[in-house]
Protein backbone atom coordinates (compact mmCIF):
# COMPACT_ATOMS: atom_id res chain seq x y z
CA UNK A 1 0.00 0.00 0.00
CA UNK A 2 2.89 2.39 0.58
CA UNK A 3 4.53 1.81 -2.89
CA UNK A 4 3.95 4.76 -5.29
CA UNK A 5 3.45 2.41 -8.32
CA UNK A 6 0.59 0.48 -6.68
CA UNK A 7 -2.69 1.26 -8.59
CA UNK A 8 -5.59 2.40 -6.48
CA UNK A 9 -9.19 1.22 -6.88
CA UNK A 10 -11.17 3.50 -9.21
CA UNK A 11 -14.93 3.93 -9.16
CA UNK A 12 -16.66 3.17 -12.50
CA UNK A 13 -18.14 6.66 -12.90
CA UNK A 14 -14.82 8.43 -12.47
CA UNK A 15 -12.99 9.86 -15.44
CA UNK A 16 -10.35 7.26 -16.49
CA UNK A 17 -8.06 10.02 -17.82
CA UNK A 18 -8.11 12.12 -14.65
CA UNK A 19 -4.95 12.27 -12.60
CA UNK A 20 -5.39 9.92 -9.61
CA UNK A 21 -4.81 11.46 -6.23
CA UNK A 22 -1.80 10.44 -4.24
CA UNK A 23 -2.49 7.86 -1.57
CA UNK A 24 -0.23 7.83 1.46
CA UNK A 25 -0.16 5.39 4.27
CA UNK A 26 -0.13 6.59 7.83
CA UNK A 27 3.31 6.48 9.38
CA UNK A 28 1.98 4.86 12.51
CA UNK A 29 -1.21 3.53 14.04
CA UNK A 30 -1.60 6.81 15.80
CA UNK A 31 -1.60 8.74 12.55
CA UNK A 32 -4.31 6.38 11.13
CA UNK A 33 -6.55 7.23 14.04
CA UNK A 34 -6.09 10.95 13.35
CA UNK A 35 -7.41 10.50 9.75
CA UNK A 36 -10.93 9.94 11.02
CA UNK A 37 -11.53 13.69 10.80
CA UNK A 38 -9.39 14.83 7.88
CA UNK A 39 -7.86 11.80 6.11
CA UNK A 40 -7.99 10.84 2.44
CA UNK A 41 -11.64 10.82 1.26
CA UNK A 42 -11.03 7.91 -1.12
CA UNK A 43 -9.80 5.71 1.66
CA UNK A 44 -12.70 6.81 3.83
CA UNK A 45 -15.12 5.73 1.12
CA UNK A 46 -13.49 2.35 0.83
CA UNK A 47 -13.52 1.72 4.54
CA UNK A 48 -16.90 3.18 5.42
CA UNK A 49 -18.80 2.12 2.29
CA UNK A 50 -19.86 5.69 1.41
CA UNK A 51 -20.49 6.28 -2.30
CA UNK A 52 -21.68 8.98 -4.70
CA UNK A 53 -24.45 6.56 -5.72
CA UNK A 54 -26.02 6.78 -2.29
CA UNK A 55 -29.54 8.03 -2.79
CA UNK A 56 -29.55 7.03 -6.52
CA UNK A 57 -33.08 5.60 -6.98
CA UNK A 58 -34.57 3.23 -9.61
CA UNK A 59 -36.45 6.14 -11.18
CA UNK A 60 -33.19 8.01 -11.65
CA UNK A 61 -31.67 4.95 -13.38
CA UNK A 62 -34.57 4.49 -15.76
CA UNK A 63 -34.62 8.17 -16.65
CA UNK A 64 -30.88 8.09 -17.46
CA UNK A 65 -30.85 4.90 -19.54
CA UNK A 66 -33.94 5.59 -21.67
CA UNK A 67 -33.12 9.18 -22.58
CA UNK A 68 -31.47 8.10 -25.87
CA UNK A 69 -34.38 5.85 -26.86
CA UNK A 70 -37.19 8.35 -26.58
CA UNK A 71 -39.65 7.84 -29.46
CA UNK A 72 -38.33 4.35 -30.30
CA UNK A 73 -41.60 2.68 -29.38
CA UNK A 74 -43.49 5.02 -31.71
CA UNK A 75 -41.08 4.23 -34.59
CA UNK A 76 -41.48 0.47 -34.07
CA UNK A 77 -45.25 0.76 -34.06
CA UNK A 78 -45.17 2.82 -37.27
CA UNK A 79 -42.86 0.29 -38.99
CA UNK A 80 -45.14 -2.63 -38.10
CA UNK A 81 -48.00 -0.94 -39.94
CA UNK A 82 -46.07 -0.64 -43.22
CA UNK A 83 -46.01 -3.26 -46.03
CA UNK A 84 -42.75 -4.42 -47.54
CA UNK A 85 -42.14 -6.40 -50.74
CA UNK A 86 -40.76 -9.88 -50.17
CA UNK A 87 -37.45 -10.23 -51.94
CA UNK A 88 -34.83 -12.92 -52.26
CA UNK A 89 -31.37 -12.26 -50.93
CA UNK A 90 -28.02 -13.68 -51.90
CA UNK A 91 -26.48 -15.47 -48.95
CA UNK A 92 -23.37 -17.51 -48.34
CA UNK A 93 -24.09 -20.73 -46.47
CA UNK A 94 -21.18 -22.66 -44.91
CA UNK A 95 -20.79 -26.03 -46.54
CA UNK A 96 -23.28 -25.17 -49.26
CA UNK A 97 -21.75 -22.23 -51.08
CA UNK A 98 -23.47 -19.11 -52.31
CA UNK A 99 -27.11 -19.48 -53.13
CA UNK A 100 -30.23 -17.47 -53.60
CA UNK A 101 -32.32 -17.50 -50.45
CA UNK A 102 -35.95 -16.67 -50.87
CA UNK A 103 -38.55 -15.57 -48.36
CA UNK A 104 -39.83 -19.11 -47.95
CA UNK A 105 -36.33 -20.33 -47.03
CA UNK A 106 -36.19 -17.89 -44.11
CA UNK A 107 -39.75 -18.02 -42.83
CA UNK A 108 -40.76 -21.53 -43.87
CA UNK A 109 -43.77 -20.12 -45.68
CA UNK A 110 -43.98 -20.26 -49.49
CA UNK A 111 -43.57 -16.89 -51.16
CA UNK A 112 -45.26 -17.96 -54.42
CA UNK A 113 -48.81 -16.92 -54.86
CA UNK A 114 -51.44 -19.36 -56.09
CA UNK A 115 -52.31 -16.95 -58.88
CA UNK A 116 -48.73 -17.17 -60.21
CA UNK A 117 -48.80 -20.98 -60.13
CA UNK A 118 -52.08 -21.08 -62.02
CA UNK A 119 -50.78 -18.60 -64.58
CA UNK A 120 -47.67 -20.72 -65.13
CA UNK A 121 -49.74 -23.87 -65.61
CA UNK A 122 -51.99 -22.10 -68.08
CA UNK A 123 -48.95 -20.87 -69.98
CA UNK A 124 -47.55 -24.40 -70.20
CA UNK A 125 -50.88 -25.73 -71.43
CA UNK A 126 -51.01 -22.96 -74.01
CA UNK A 127 -47.44 -23.74 -75.17
CA UNK A 128 -48.31 -27.42 -75.51
CA UNK A 129 -51.41 -26.54 -77.55
CA UNK A 130 -49.36 -24.34 -79.86
CA UNK A 131 -46.70 -27.02 -80.20
CA UNK A 132 -49.23 -29.71 -81.09
CA UNK A 133 -51.04 -27.40 -83.49
CA UNK A 134 -47.82 -26.52 -85.29
CA UNK A 135 -46.88 -30.19 -85.50
CA UNK A 136 -50.24 -31.10 -87.03
CA UNK A 137 -49.89 -28.40 -89.69
CA UNK A 138 -46.35 -29.51 -90.56
CA UNK A 139 -47.31 -33.17 -90.80
CA UNK A 140 -50.32 -32.34 -92.97
CA UNK A 141 -48.23 -30.17 -95.30
CA UNK A 142 -45.54 -32.82 -95.55
CA UNK A 143 -47.97 -35.66 -96.30
CA UNK A 144 -49.88 -33.58 -98.83
CA UNK A 145 -46.76 -32.68 -100.81
CA UNK A 146 -45.41 -36.23 -100.51
CA UNK A 147 -48.55 -37.86 -101.92
CA UNK A 148 -48.80 -35.26 -104.68
CA UNK A 149 -45.18 -35.96 -105.53
CA UNK A 150 -43.17 -34.46 -108.34
CA UNK A 151 -42.76 -30.71 -108.27
CA UNK A 152 -44.79 -30.43 -105.06
CA UNK A 153 -42.40 -32.51 -103.00
CA UNK A 154 -39.34 -30.90 -104.64
CA UNK A 155 -40.75 -27.44 -103.87
CA UNK A 156 -41.36 -28.42 -100.23
CA UNK A 157 -37.76 -29.61 -99.85
CA UNK A 158 -36.49 -26.40 -101.45
CA UNK A 159 -38.56 -24.14 -99.18
CA UNK A 160 -37.47 -26.01 -96.05
CA UNK A 161 -33.82 -25.84 -97.13
CA UNK A 162 -33.95 -22.09 -97.88
CA UNK A 163 -35.67 -21.29 -94.58
CA UNK A 164 -33.16 -23.40 -92.65
CA UNK A 165 -30.17 -21.75 -94.31
CA UNK A 166 -31.68 -18.32 -93.72
CA UNK A 167 -32.02 -19.06 -89.99
CA UNK A 168 -28.41 -20.22 -89.81
CA UNK A 169 -27.04 -17.16 -91.61
CA UNK A 170 -29.17 -14.82 -89.47
CA UNK A 171 -27.81 -16.41 -86.29
CA UNK A 172 -24.26 -16.14 -87.61
CA UNK A 173 -24.75 -12.43 -88.26
CA UNK A 174 -25.82 -11.83 -84.68
CA UNK A 175 -22.45 -13.26 -83.62
CA UNK A 176 -20.38 -10.96 -85.82
CA UNK A 177 -19.97 -13.16 -88.92
CA UNK A 178 -20.82 -11.86 -92.40
CA UNK A 179 -21.66 -14.83 -94.67
CA UNK A 180 -22.49 -14.08 -98.30
CA UNK A 181 -26.06 -15.35 -98.31
CA UNK A 182 -26.42 -15.01 -102.09
CA UNK A 183 -23.94 -17.80 -102.81
CA UNK A 184 -25.41 -19.98 -100.08
CA UNK A 185 -28.98 -19.66 -101.34
CA UNK A 186 -27.94 -20.19 -104.97
CA UNK A 187 -26.03 -23.30 -103.95
CA UNK A 188 -28.95 -24.77 -101.99
CA UNK A 189 -31.61 -23.96 -104.59
CA UNK A 190 -29.37 -25.14 -107.42
CA UNK A 191 -28.57 -28.31 -105.52
CA UNK A 192 -32.25 -29.22 -105.05
CA UNK A 193 -33.05 -28.54 -108.72
CA UNK A 194 -29.94 -30.42 -109.86
CA UNK A 195 -30.86 -33.42 -107.69
CA UNK A 196 -34.34 -33.50 -109.23
CA UNK A 197 -33.06 -33.23 -112.80
CA UNK A 198 -29.68 -34.95 -112.78
CA UNK A 199 -29.28 -37.07 -109.66
CA UNK A 200 -26.61 -37.18 -106.97
CA UNK A 201 -23.76 -36.30 -109.34
CA UNK A 202 -25.48 -33.10 -110.47
CA UNK A 203 -26.18 -32.19 -106.83
CA UNK A 204 -22.52 -32.57 -105.86
CA UNK A 205 -21.34 -30.63 -108.93
CA UNK A 206 -23.67 -27.71 -108.17
CA UNK A 207 -22.46 -27.42 -104.57
CA UNK A 208 -18.83 -27.54 -105.72
CA UNK A 209 -19.40 -24.78 -108.28
CA UNK A 210 -21.17 -22.61 -105.68
CA UNK A 211 -18.27 -23.13 -103.27
CA UNK A 212 -15.73 -22.13 -105.91
CA UNK A 213 -17.75 -19.03 -106.79
CA UNK A 214 -17.88 -17.97 -103.14
CA UNK A 215 -14.13 -18.49 -102.78
CA UNK A 216 -13.48 -16.41 -105.91
CA UNK A 217 -15.67 -13.61 -104.56
CA UNK A 218 -13.78 -13.46 -101.25
CA UNK A 219 -10.50 -13.52 -103.19
CA UNK A 220 -11.41 -10.56 -105.39
CA UNK A 221 -13.53 -8.37 -103.12
CA UNK A 222 -11.77 -6.90 -100.12
CA UNK A 223 -13.71 -7.77 -96.98
CA UNK A 224 -12.86 -8.11 -93.31
CA UNK A 225 -12.08 -11.64 -92.06
CA UNK A 226 -12.50 -13.29 -95.49
CA UNK A 227 -11.42 -16.77 -94.39
CA UNK A 228 -13.88 -16.99 -91.48
CA UNK A 229 -16.81 -15.61 -93.50
CA UNK A 230 -16.05 -17.90 -96.46
CA UNK A 231 -15.96 -20.88 -94.09
CA UNK A 232 -19.36 -20.17 -92.52
CA UNK A 233 -20.88 -19.43 -95.94
CA UNK A 234 -19.77 -22.78 -97.37
CA UNK A 235 -20.53 -24.64 -94.13
CA UNK A 236 -24.17 -23.56 -94.16
CA UNK A 237 -24.62 -24.27 -97.85
CA UNK A 238 -23.09 -27.76 -97.77
CA UNK A 239 -24.82 -28.72 -94.52
CA UNK A 240 -28.33 -27.73 -95.61
CA UNK A 241 -27.84 -29.07 -99.15
CA UNK A 242 -27.76 -32.58 -97.67
CA UNK A 243 -31.55 -32.35 -97.48
CA UNK A 244 -31.64 -32.46 -101.31
CA UNK A 245 -31.05 -36.23 -101.08
CA UNK A 246 -34.72 -36.45 -100.06
CA UNK A 247 -35.57 -35.36 -103.61
CA UNK A 248 -33.53 -38.27 -104.96
CA UNK A 249 -35.51 -40.69 -102.77
CA UNK A 250 -38.76 -38.94 -103.76
CA UNK A 251 -38.09 -39.51 -107.46
CA UNK A 252 -38.19 -43.29 -107.07
CA UNK A 253 -41.16 -45.60 -107.73
CA UNK A 254 -41.52 -46.21 -104.00
CA UNK A 255 -41.16 -42.56 -103.01
CA UNK A 256 -44.04 -42.44 -100.51
CA UNK A 257 -43.08 -45.64 -98.72
CA UNK A 258 -39.35 -44.91 -98.50
CA UNK A 259 -39.66 -41.25 -97.48
CA UNK A 260 -42.27 -42.15 -94.86
CA UNK A 261 -40.02 -44.94 -93.58
CA UNK A 262 -37.08 -42.58 -93.08
CA UNK A 263 -39.15 -39.79 -91.51
CA UNK A 264 -41.11 -42.11 -89.19
CA UNK A 265 -38.05 -43.96 -87.92
CA UNK A 266 -36.15 -40.71 -87.33
CA UNK A 267 -39.10 -39.11 -85.54
CA UNK A 268 -39.71 -42.14 -83.29
CA UNK A 269 -36.01 -42.42 -82.50
CA UNK A 270 -35.99 -38.80 -81.35
CA UNK A 271 -39.22 -39.15 -79.35
CA UNK A 272 -38.22 -42.42 -77.66
CA UNK A 273 -34.74 -41.13 -76.81
CA UNK A 274 -36.26 -38.01 -75.26
CA UNK A 275 -38.82 -39.74 -73.05
CA UNK A 276 -36.62 -42.69 -72.03
CA UNK A 277 -33.74 -40.35 -71.25
CA UNK A 278 -36.01 -38.09 -69.25
CA UNK A 279 -37.40 -40.98 -67.21
CA UNK A 280 -34.33 -43.17 -66.74
CA UNK A 281 -31.35 -41.17 -68.00
CA UNK A 282 -28.35 -41.11 -65.66
CA UNK A 283 -25.15 -41.34 -67.74
CA UNK A 284 -24.42 -38.53 -70.16
CA UNK A 285 -23.08 -39.31 -73.63
CA UNK A 286 -21.38 -35.99 -74.35
CA UNK A 287 -21.73 -33.57 -71.42
CA UNK A 288 -19.97 -30.72 -73.22
CA UNK A 289 -21.84 -30.96 -76.52
CA UNK A 290 -25.26 -32.26 -75.43
CA UNK A 291 -25.72 -32.09 -71.65
CA UNK A 292 -29.21 -33.65 -71.85
CA UNK A 293 -28.42 -36.66 -74.03
CA UNK A 294 -27.98 -39.85 -72.04
CA UNK A 295 -26.90 -43.41 -72.74
CA UNK A 296 -30.25 -44.70 -71.50
CA UNK A 297 -32.08 -42.40 -73.89
CA UNK A 298 -29.92 -43.57 -76.80
CA UNK A 299 -30.60 -47.22 -75.99
CA UNK A 300 -34.32 -46.53 -75.74
CA UNK A 301 -34.28 -44.81 -79.12
CA UNK A 302 -32.40 -47.67 -80.78
CA UNK A 303 -34.76 -50.34 -79.39
CA UNK A 304 -37.87 -48.38 -80.34
CA UNK A 305 -36.60 -47.70 -83.86
CA UNK A 306 -35.70 -51.35 -84.46
CA UNK A 307 -39.08 -52.54 -83.16
CA UNK A 308 -40.99 -50.08 -85.36
CA UNK A 309 -38.94 -51.00 -88.42
CA UNK A 310 -39.64 -54.72 -87.85
CA UNK A 311 -43.37 -54.01 -87.51
CA UNK A 312 -43.47 -51.90 -90.68
CA UNK A 313 -41.80 -54.72 -92.63
CA UNK A 314 -44.83 -56.95 -91.94
CA UNK A 315 -47.50 -54.64 -93.42
CA UNK A 316 -48.48 -54.91 -97.12
CA UNK A 317 -47.14 -51.47 -98.08
CA UNK A 318 -43.62 -52.70 -97.30
CA UNK A 319 -43.81 -56.19 -98.75
CA UNK A 320 -40.73 -55.38 -100.87
CA UNK A 321 -38.63 -55.12 -97.71
CA UNK A 322 -37.54 -57.99 -95.48
CA UNK A 323 -37.24 -57.78 -91.71
CA UNK A 324 -33.44 -57.86 -91.99
CA UNK A 325 -33.49 -54.97 -94.43
CA UNK A 326 -35.80 -52.99 -92.16
CA UNK A 327 -33.39 -53.56 -89.27
CA UNK A 328 -30.59 -52.25 -91.47
CA UNK A 329 -32.58 -49.06 -92.02
CA UNK A 330 -33.20 -48.81 -88.27
CA UNK A 331 -29.48 -49.19 -87.55
CA UNK A 332 -28.66 -46.48 -90.08
CA UNK A 333 -31.14 -44.12 -88.47
CA UNK A 334 -29.85 -44.96 -84.98
CA UNK A 335 -26.31 -44.04 -86.03
CA UNK A 336 -26.85 -40.91 -88.09
CA UNK A 337 -29.78 -39.31 -86.24
CA UNK A 338 -27.77 -38.65 -83.06
CA UNK A 339 -24.81 -37.54 -85.18
CA UNK A 340 -26.99 -34.99 -86.94
CA UNK A 341 -28.35 -33.76 -83.66
CA UNK A 342 -24.84 -33.55 -82.19
CA UNK A 343 -23.59 -31.59 -85.22
CA UNK A 344 -26.18 -28.88 -84.67
CA UNK A 345 -25.50 -28.92 -80.93
CA UNK A 346 -21.81 -28.20 -81.62
CA UNK A 347 -22.72 -25.25 -83.84
CA UNK A 348 -25.29 -23.86 -81.41
CA UNK A 349 -22.87 -24.16 -78.50
CA UNK A 350 -20.17 -22.41 -80.52
CA UNK A 351 -22.64 -19.61 -81.30
CA UNK A 352 -23.99 -19.60 -77.73
CA UNK A 353 -27.64 -19.95 -78.75
CA UNK A 354 -30.49 -22.24 -77.73
CA UNK A 355 -32.51 -22.23 -80.96
CA UNK A 356 -31.52 -21.23 -84.47
CA UNK A 357 -34.82 -19.45 -84.98
CA UNK A 358 -38.43 -19.05 -83.93
CA UNK A 359 -40.21 -19.67 -87.22
CA UNK A 360 -42.20 -22.62 -85.90
CA UNK A 361 -44.28 -21.68 -82.82
CA UNK A 362 -43.50 -24.04 -79.98
CA UNK A 363 -40.73 -25.79 -81.95
CA UNK A 364 -38.06 -23.16 -82.47
CA UNK A 365 -36.46 -22.86 -85.88
CA UNK A 366 -36.87 -24.94 -89.02
CA UNK A 367 -33.31 -26.21 -88.90
CA UNK A 368 -33.89 -27.32 -85.30
CA UNK A 369 -36.52 -29.76 -86.60
CA UNK A 370 -34.52 -31.25 -89.48
CA UNK A 371 -31.06 -31.47 -87.90
CA UNK A 372 -31.22 -35.27 -87.59
CA UNK A 373 -32.65 -35.68 -91.11
CA UNK A 374 -29.74 -33.75 -92.60
CA UNK A 375 -27.50 -36.74 -91.79
CA UNK A 376 -30.07 -39.53 -91.98
CA UNK A 377 -31.44 -38.76 -95.48
CA UNK A 378 -28.09 -39.04 -97.36
CA UNK A 379 -27.18 -42.20 -95.44
CA UNK A 380 -30.60 -43.73 -96.16
CA UNK A 381 -30.28 -42.85 -99.85
CA UNK A 382 -27.01 -44.76 -100.21
CA UNK A 383 -28.42 -47.67 -98.19
CA UNK A 384 -31.49 -47.85 -100.45
CA UNK A 385 -29.20 -47.86 -103.45
CA UNK A 386 -27.14 -50.64 -101.91
CA UNK A 387 -30.10 -52.94 -101.15
CA UNK A 388 -31.81 -52.22 -104.48
CA UNK A 389 -34.78 -50.10 -103.40
CA UNK A 390 -33.83 -47.31 -105.83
Amino acid sequence: MGDEDTPRFRRPWEDPEAEPPVVTEPASPGDAESDEDGGDPDLLDLTTGDSDLDGYTDDDYLAATTREYQGLAEEIAAAEGQEYERQAVAASMPGVGSGLVGFEDVTGRPGVREEDVEAEEQQRASDLTVRVGTGVVLVGLFLGCLFLGGVWFTSLVMVVAVLSLGELYATLRTRGFRPIALFGFLGVIGGVVAADLGGAGALASTVIVATAAAALFFGVVVRRYPLENLAVTVLGMVWVSLLAFAVLIGDSDRAVELVLLVVLLTAFFDIAAYFVGRAFGRRLIAPVVSPRKTVEGLVGGVITTAALAAILATIPAYDFMSVNQSIMVAVTVSIFAPLGDAAESVIKRALDTKDMGSLLPGHGGMIDRIDALLFVVPAAYFLFRFVGFL
